[in-house]
């Protein structure tokens, strides 16, 4: 009997341990995120009163705001996990599905407002490819799989990876400044290739560690990897 206790003992240690290192690269991987964003923006617009790039709109200012709120609230989230604080992780994620519902609809007012500007009479089909263009898709994406985490709230394993996928899927927009600040050759396939390479980063590496493909990840980076392949696309054969 007291080995039995002492072995429970063990696995329960084993398990409270492993499940922090998991927190741990979680909140690692929210918080590399935040910073490809920070960099990403810096320029044009957390750090633009420094350095005096160009003027920017009241509605790019909210979306900037909002945007920023969601990577914060997802980093906040990470951490509640990896120090146990299940509760404040619950609350706030009710917060989290109402700002996800405001960043689709602002992103997608956003795409629109600047299609508009840019090709303004634009018939349908022309506009739909430059909405794929203008990284609607990747869009679409993060708002199907911040609904799958939402309805898989209850299964731990599947609904942090289905979250971390979501975040991915908006970083084309921040690997697209941060290589155009180096170059401006060749930025599309550029970033077709970092999305592809944060994609099967996660996918893969889970599976290293689990010895197994978890399908959460397996579906969420082929979704990634297929949304930024259109976008890729219609980046190149629209006009």
């Amino acid at each position: 009997m007291e080995l039995c206790r002492t072995g429970a003992l063990r696995c329960g240690a084993w398990s409270s341990q492993m499940t922090s290192t998991a927190g741990g690269l979680y909140a690692g991987a929210a918080l590399a995120i935040a910073t490809i964003m920070f960099g990403g923006f810096a320029r044009n617009y957390y750090l633009r009163a420094w350095l005096g790039t160009r003027v920017i709109t009241f509605m790019v200012h909210i979306h900037g705001l909002v945007m920023t709120a969601w990577v914060v609230l997802f980093v906040a989230q990470t951490l509640l996990i990896a120090r146990h604080r299940v509760k404040w992780h619950r609350k706030l994620g009710i917060v989290g599905a109402g700002l996800a519902a405001v960043v689709l609809g602002l992103g997608v007012f956003t795409i629109d407002h600047s299609i508009e500007r840019q090709v303004p009479g634009a018939d349908s089909r022309h506009f739909m490819k430059l909405f794929v263009a203008f990284d609607g898709i990747s869009l679409l994406v993060f708002a199907g799989l911040v609904l799958a985490g939402v309805l898989y709230r209850q299964r731990r394993e599947i609904h942090k990876r289905l979250m971390l996928m979501a975040m991915v899927s908006l970083l084309p927009p921040a690997y697209g400044r941060l290589i155009a600040n180096a170059t401006h050759d060749n930025v599309e396939s550029w970033v077709l290739g970092m999305m592809y390479a944060s994609a099967l980063g996660c996918l893969l590496g889970d599976a290293w560690r689990h010895r197994r493909f978890h399908p959460a990840f397996a579906i969420g980076s082929l979704l990634v990897m297929a949304s930024n392949q259109l976008t890729y696309f219609a980046q190149t054969h629209t006009p």
